[in-house]
């Protein structure tokens, strides 16, 4: 991925509200073919003025049924600064299911599936925030679904995320590959289904099983010692609970050889696939007791 390419933030808009100070930041990544999308930052009142409080940071904004207000006052009401972009606007989910968007218009002829480019765009607002605040912020970044599998590979590769979280994140997510509860989604079903999500290299059957021998483990573990919390419904069967749970089983003795077991949260709870305000309100309260 261009991690070379340098970001530039503007300030587009600025609204003063009872309930937080909303800013409107324009990020734009290259230079000579520039990729620009939006960065909404939500700073609770006591903070707005200061932006010395933590940033939970979402690529989620084009979903509002995952952004909603309730969910949003959820995050400002712990004392934690929201920051959400639109990932689309980097890497189309498209229904063509074809790899589409700016990203593969500035660098074309790449194989990067669209869960790179979302991971790869969580980074680039991570370092929009660092121009953005006056000190070196605590970030953290929470994902739902697909976004949640972009939000685990941003925190294993970008060591400035303090916080990684992801909720029923399934395949290519937190779940193991090794262990298949019953109506969970393979990796071969999600490839026949999302190809634009994987590389190219992944349609291939060697490639696949390659994968699925490593397992997941390799790239949760590459997020301690930073703190990780994996929220799972046990009832979102596709997203496999089970699988889920056992990796972070096997997690927890990763994290307890580091000594730091309780920088590893696991949030289990019933209520199907979609993200609550309950859950944003977990992770941001995590986030903000973080040391």
């Amino acid at each position: 991925m261009p991690h070379e390419a340098a970001v530039r933030v503007d300030l587009t808009h600025r609204l003063s509200t009872a309930q937080s100070l909303l800013e409107n930041w324009c990020v734009q990544v290259g230079t000579e073919r520039p990729i620009t999308w939006t960065l909404w930052l939500e700073w609770p009142p006591v903070h707005s003025h200061l932006r010395d409080c933590p940033i939970l940071l979402s690529p989620d904004a084009c979903w509002p049924h995952c952004l909603s207000s309730p969910a949003r006052q959820a995050v400002l009401q712990t004392g934690v600064a929201l920051a959400s972009f639109n990932r689309l606007d980097i890497a189309h989910d498209s229904p063509s299911a074809q790899k589409s968007g700016p990203i593969y218009e500035c660098w074309p002829g790449q194989s990067w599936g669209a869960i790179s480019a979302w991971a790869w765009g969580i980074s680039r607002c991570v370092d929009a925030l660092a121009q953005i605040c006056e000190a070196t912020p605590r970030i953290g970044v929470l994902g739902h679904s697909r976004s949640g599998k972009a939000a685990l590979l941003a925190g294993a590769t970008d060591p400035r995320l303090a916080l990684t979280a992801a909720h029923n994140s399934g395949t290519a997510g937190a779940a193991s590959f090794k262990t298949m509860g019953p109506g969970a989604e393979s990796l071969q079903a999600l490839q026949a289904t999302f190809p634009h999500w994987l590389s190219s290299e992944s349609a291939d059957a060697t490639v696949q099983d390659r994968i699925q021998a490593i397992d997941n483990a390799p790239l949760l573990a590459a997020i301690a010692p930073r703190a990780l919390c994996i929220l799972q419904a046990s009832d979102d069967l596709w997203a496999n609970p089970a699988g889920t749970a056992k990796a972070v089983e096997q997690l927890r003795q990763v994290y307890q050889s580091q000594g730091l077991p309780d920088r590893l949260q696991y949030v289990e709870r019933t209520g199907g696939h979609a993200i609550t305000p309950l859950d944003w309100q977990r992770v941001a309260e995590f986030l903000a007791a973080l040391d």
